[in-house]
């Protein structure tokens, strides 16, 4: 019975041994470069953090960012790195901070890493990186997470928000200075909004004259963006994206519809969970109508919206 005890301790010493050496054989992706606190503050603002906020910075350098969030604005955050270095300035930074009852730092590789407990997420890697987490943060991260990337983009995914800021240096560490105005002073700070993934053809009834009616709605979704046919029976209504948008959880979009010679404006709004949507549709011009709306999708018809 011992014998076969020690067998085992044996053998998961050996996995977590080799789990760790595997680990620390991995060369960091991106060259550690410290954010600028201008930009770190800045981030936070943009990402409007709160004390309710979970923050995780994904390839955390120092741990600055995460730190800061948590003594300015009281929010809990965690950092991963692959840089076990980094990972441990990280944890003696917090300490000297005082808040290393509210952060904490995890050594891993962050495309592995369960980041689903996130409401903000923080980056500063690469564009190349960016877009292989992309997937990721479309897939693992909640529905209104905020994503605040630190000059780098998302492809084709277009940012809520950027903005450029200059930060004064008196050290550059370039042989070409002609390369310092457009690299090393200027930051751009681009921020995106996780959005529910509303695409796919729903289907509701409202009440008329002549009894319920059955609507659809097929909508085609890239990222935040939406367009797609309205059906009332048969008959196709476009609505346009600009008249759609999905921000987090909450859909709204506008209906047009032609009525007795006459044009309704419908407008609809609700918040999405899963397959079902639960909301209002108003009736511009008539502050009396107002109906719930309560629309469900067919699974099978729901895409990907990052292709």
């Amino acid at each position: 019975m011992a014998k076969k005890f020690f067998t085992c301790l044996l053998l998961l010493s050996c996995f977590g041994l080799w789990g760790h050496t595997e680990l620390q054989q991995k060369r960091p992706e991106v060259p550690y470069v410290p954010t600028p606190e201008e930009v770190v503050v800045e981030m936070i603002r943009m990402a409007n953090v709160g004390p309710d906020d979970v923050l995780y910075d994904l390839g955390c350098g120092d741990g600055r960012i995460i730190i800061t969030a948590a003594k300015e604005m009281g929010c809990r955050g965690v950092g991963i790195d692959i840089d076990m270095t980094r990972i441990q300035e990280s944890r003696v930074n917090a300490s000297n901070a005082g808040v290393s009852d509210r952060v904490e730092f995890l050594h891993m590789d962050l495309f592995e890493a369960d980041i689903s407990r996130a409401t903000v997420v923080t980056l500063y890697l690469l564009s190349s990186v960016n877009l292989r987490l992309r997937p990721k943060l479309l897939r693992d991260l909640r529905p209104g997470t905020r994503v605040v990337s630190h000059d780098f983009s998302m492809g084709d995914w277009t940012p809520e928000q950027s903005i450029v800021i200059e930060d004064k240096v008196d050290y550059v560490p370039f042989q070409d200075t002609r390369i310092v105005d457009d690299y090393w002073n200027k930051h751009t700070i681009y921020f995106w909004i996780i959005p529910a993934n509303v695409s796919g053809t729903w289907k509701w009834s409202l009440p008329s004259q002549s009894g319920n009616k059955t609507y659809k709605l097929a909508i085609d979704q890239k990222f935040q963006k939406l367009e797609g046919k309205a059906f009332e029976g048969t008959q196709p209504v476009l609505f346009q994206a600009t008249n759609g948008k999905i921000i987090g959880d909450k859909l709204e979009f506008t209906w047009e519809k032609d009525t007795q010679g006459r044009t309704e404006k419908l407008h609809f709004s609700g918040i999405v969970k899963n397959d079902e949507v639960v909301g209002f549709v108003r009736m511009e011009g008539n502050p009396d109508f107002e109906e719930k709306w309560h629309a469900t999708r067919d699974p099978a018809t729901r895409r990907p919206i990052d292709q």
